[in-house]
C-alpha cells in the first residue's frame, strides 16, 4: 500500500509513504524517495518512517537493501518461455501478449480435456496485503473452476493450539513485553526475525526484568540473553509439563484466577503429577535443575511474559505447542498483570476486522458447484498422485517458491520434473 506525499523534497522529488509487504510481523512503515526522469519516476533512497510505533526510523537489514534489488541487472523484468528440458534454466524473452496468449492456449486446453480442476493456483505470503497477496485472483479461479488451495502453512496450527487452551487465537500485545520482568522468548530468534521488537526487550531489561531464550539453536538472540536453555529439537512440550509438574507441586499457581476464568485444572494436574524434571530432562537434555528453577522464577513473577512465534509450528506437533505453552500464563494468572501474558503472531487479531472470505467468490463456480480443494502442505503428494482424477495439468505460482518452502521438498520437485505439467 502506497500513497503520494506533497513534494516535500528537492525540486523535482516527492516522498512515497507505504507499508512493508514481507511476511513479518513488525509490518514496518517506510517512505521512498522518487525522482521523475524522463524514463519515468526512480527510487532513489528508502527509509523507515519515524512516527511508526515499531518501526521508529529503523528498517531491517533486508528491507534496507530493497531497492538494491528492485534496480538489480539480474532481476526478471520480461515474461520468459522455457526452451529445453525442465532444469536446464534454459528459457527465451517473450512479450507479454505472447506469454499470456500461451497461458490462455494451454489452459483452454486443458479445461477442454480435464475441466478447470485441473488447474492448481498456489500462492502464499511472499507478498502480504488482501490486493496484492490473494485475493482479486479468486474471482478469476472460481469462475474458472480451478481447484481450491485449502489451509495455511504457517499460523493455523499455532492459531489452533492456542484456541484449544484459551477459547481464542488471539494473544497479547508484543508490545507489552517492556512492562514484563520476565522475559521468556521460546522458539523465536527475536533479533532477528522481529527485530523492532527487541528494543522492548532491552526497555523492560533497563528495568530490570531478567531475558530467558529457549531455543534448540544457539542464535543471536540466544546470545544477548540473561540464560539460555538449549532442548533438544522437538522436546519443548516435555520441559513445559515439567514446569507445570512445579508450579503445581509447589503451590505456585493462582488459586482465584483458576477458580475464576479455568475449567478443568484437576484433570491437568493430575495429568502433570507424573512429570518430574527429571523425567523431562532424559527427554530434553535440559538439567532437571534448570527446569525446577525456571519453573519457580516463572510461578514467582507475576509479570511473566512468553514470547513466541511461528517456528514451533513447523514441526511435527506443533499445535500442542501452543496449546500447551498457553497453560503457563493461565494456571499463574500472568494474563491478568500488565506485562504478564503470552504473545505470538499477530495476524489473528487483524482477522477480526477483516473477512477476506468476500474474495471467495462462491456464485462464480461452474454448476454453483464447489471445486475440489488441496491441502496446500499436500503440494507434493497432488502433482505425483497419479491416481488423481483429474491429474493436476498446469500449476501457476506468485508470491511463493514452494520449491523450497513446501513440505516434504524431494516430493515437490519430483512433481514440478514432470514434463506434462504446464508451469506459470
Amino acid at each position: 500500500m502506497v500513497a503520494q506525499t506533497p513534494d516535500s523534497t528537492a525540486t523535482g522529488e516527492r516522498l512515497v509513504l507505504g507499508t512493508c509487504h514481507h511476511d513479518c510481523p513488525d509490518t514496518c512503515g517506510w517512505q521512498v524517495t522518487v525522482r521523475d526522469e524522463e524514463e519515468g519516476p526512480v527510487a532513489v533512497s528508502l527509509r523507515g518512517r519515524e512516527d511508526h510505533p515499531a518501526t521508529q526510523g529503523e528498517l531491517c537489514p533486508k528491507v534496507n537493501r530493497f531497492l538494491d534489488r528492485v534496480y538489480h541487472p539480474q532481476r526478471i523484468l520480461h515474461p520468459l518461455v522455457r526452451t529445453g528440458p525442465k532444469g536446464s534454466r534454459s528459457f527465451r524473452r517473450a512479450s507479454w501478449d505472447e506469454a499470456l496468449g500461451l497461458i490462455a492456449s494451454r489452459w483452454t486446453e486443458i479445461v477442454e480435456r480435464h475441466g478447470g480442476e485441473a488447474i492448481l493456483p498456489w500462492s502464499s505470503a511472499g507478498t502480504q496485503g488482501l490486493l496484492q497477496s490473494s485475493s482479486l485472483d479468486r474471482r478469476f479461479f472460481a469462475r474458472l473452476g480451478a481447484t481450491r488451495p485449502q489451509g495455511s502453512m504457517c499460523g493455523l496450527a499455532a492459531g489452533a493450539g492456542m484456541e484449544a487452551t484459551t477459547g481464542s487465537r488471539r494473544a497479547s500485545d508484543p508490545f507489552e513485553i517492556r512492562h514484563a520482568r520476565l522475559v521468556i522468548l521460546w522458539g523465536t530468534n527475536t533479533k532477528v526475525t522481529n527485530r523492532h521488537l527487541w528494543p522492548h526487550v532491552e526497555a523492560a531489561r533497563a528495568q530490570g526484568a531478567t531475558v530467558v531464550v529457549i531455543d534448540p539453536l544457539r542464535t543471536a538472540t540466544a546470545r544477548a540473553a540473561d540464560w539460555f536453555i538449549q532442548p533438544l529439537p522437538g522436546t519443548d512440550v516435555a520441559m513445559m509439563l515439567a514446569m507445570m509438574h512445579v508450579l503445581v507441586r509447589d503451590g505456585l499457581v493462582d488459586e482465584d484466577y483458576i477458580a475464576r476464568h479455568t475449567i478443568g485444572f484437576e484433570d491437568l494436574a493430575r495429568h502433570v503429577a507424573d512429570w518430574t524434571p527429571q523425567r523431562a530432562a532424559a527427554l530434553c537434555g535440559v538439567p532437571a535443575t534448570d527446569i525446577e528453577t525456571l519453573a519457580q522464577f516463572y510461578g514467582d513473577e507475576p509479570r511473566s511474559f512468553i514470547r513466541t512465534l511461528v517456528g514451533p509450528e513447523h514441526h511435527a506437533n506443533g499445535a500442542m505447542f501452543f496449546r500447551t505453552l498457553a497453560c503457563l500464563p493461565t494456571l499463574t494468572g500472568a494474563w491478568r498483570h500488565r506485562g504478564g501474558g503470552l504473545a505470538r503472531s499477530v495476524g489473528s487479531w487483524s482477522s477480526v476486522d477483516v473477512d477476506d472470505s468476500v474474495f471467495d467468490a462462491p456464485h462464480l463456480w461452474p454448476g454453483g458447484r464447489a471445486p475440489r480443494s488441496i491441502q496446500v502442505n499436500h503440494l507434493g503428494r497432488a502433482l505425483t498422485h497419479g491416481a488423481l482424477d483429474p491429474p493436476v495439468a498446469s500449476l501457476i505460482v506468485w508470491n511463493a517458491n514452494p520449491a523450497v518452502t513446501a513440505p516434504r521438498a524431494a516430493l515437490v520437485r519430483q512433481g514440478l520434473e514432470r514434463e506434462d505439467l504446464f508451469t506459470v
